[in-house]
């Protein structure tokens, strides 16, 4: 009989369900998976929506996300943590607080979700509120839209920021990387595939959290993370990408 292969470590994801399975927790966990990290999630809001249409979000109150937050802190010991969707600031808030007290070393990935694919918008221009939250979050990663609601469109002195470049007119696909006290920013280049992906954002994010947490390297992470997004871009059905089926080689 063949050894068993070893256990795999624990991510968590703190985001919107998605009935879809296209983007928020059930795209984070299929992206954990991929990189053979086992996820588990708490989630912020039950949306109503397919990959094309959405309705509205109903959202989980604080108390029902900070009981999910405790019974899982019961058996695991995160150390690696993203979230996504969230009702406002005052929710950001009070779940990053909860998650730097709890696990004070974790590495948190914060990705902003201004607007769903489809078009329906979360947030109106309030960007102050959520600014004074960057510093809770190691690695934020807006797209361009999401930079320039936040006001991150040259980084960020507090916390590192990984612009993607997914919506620019470039014919790659050019993601920065801004250090903090770094001047210049780390550019991450790729081909650009002409396709239209629900949820490219959550999962793009969750590979980055997953390969952090086997490699240890951030730079490493985040081109594991674009090579695998090749794959999601190509393959799929609709607006639903797949990270399981094989693709051309990635160059840089």
């Amino acid at each position: 009989m063949p050894a068993c292969p070893p256990c795999p470590s624990f991510a968590l994801t703190i985001a919107g369900f998605d009935p879809s399975a296209g983007a928020g927790v059930l795209a984070d966990i299929k992206a954990f998976e991929h990189c053979r990290v086992y996820g588990q999630a708490v989630c912020t809001a039950i949306t109503i929506q397919n990959e094309n249409l959405f309705t509205k979000p109903n959202w989980l109150p604080w108390q029902q996300i900070k009981e999910q937050l405790e019974i899982l802190s019961k058996a695991r010991n995160f150390g690696y943590i993203k979230i996504g969707l969230v009702q406002n600031p005052q929710t950001l808030e009070k779940i990053l607080k909860w998650l730097r007290k709890k696990y004070p070393k974790a590495f948190i990935i914060w990705d902003p979700i201004i607007k769903a694919s489809s078009g329906f918008e979360f947030h109106k221009k309030n960007a102050v509120s959520w600014q004074k939250l960057f510093s809770y979050a190691n690695l934020i990663t807006p797209n361009l839209p999401e930079a320039e609601f936040l006001g991150l469109l040259k980084g960020s002195p507090k916390t590192a920021v990984l612009l993607k470049g997914g919506h620019s007119a470039n014919q790659k696909s050019d993601d920065l990387l801004f250090l903090p006290n770094s001047p210049v920013p780390i550019k991450f280049t790729s081909k650009r595939i002409k396709a239209h992906r629900h949820g490219s954002g959550c999962t793009l994010s969750a590979l980055i959290l997953a390969n952090l947490l086997k490699y240890k390297e951030l730079e490493k992470a985040i081109c594991r993370a674009k090579k695998a997004m090749q794959s999601f871009f190509q393959c799929g059905n609709g607006k639903l990408g797949s990270l399981k089926c094989t693709y051309p080689p990635f160059t840089a």
